[in-house]
């Protein structure tokens, strides 16, 4: 289930609420209050970054001009 961050617009608290995305909002548990502003958080990202795949070496890529002589392709070679 998601997590979202909000505040409190009469009282200023930050809270978390774990909801699902069909439920309203729940109210702040600091005052009650029930208007509340949704924050804009980061979203989460998962997977591989960018850069030279598992299967291409750094050392082998076209952009990288080291060689794996200079120890800079982290390969033992």
């Amino acid at each position: 289930m998601p997590t979202y961050d909000y505040q409190c617009k009469s009282c200023g608290h930050p809270y978390t609420a774990m909801h699902k995305i069909s439920e309203s909002a729940p109210a702040c548990p600091e005052c009650g209050g029930a208007d509340i502003r949704k924050l804009v958080a980061a979203p989460a990202v998962h997977g591989k970054g960018g850069g030279a795949s598992h299967a291409e070496p750094a050392c082998a890529a076209p952009a990288f001009q080291g060689g794996c002589g200079s120890g800079m392709c982290g390969h033992r070679h």
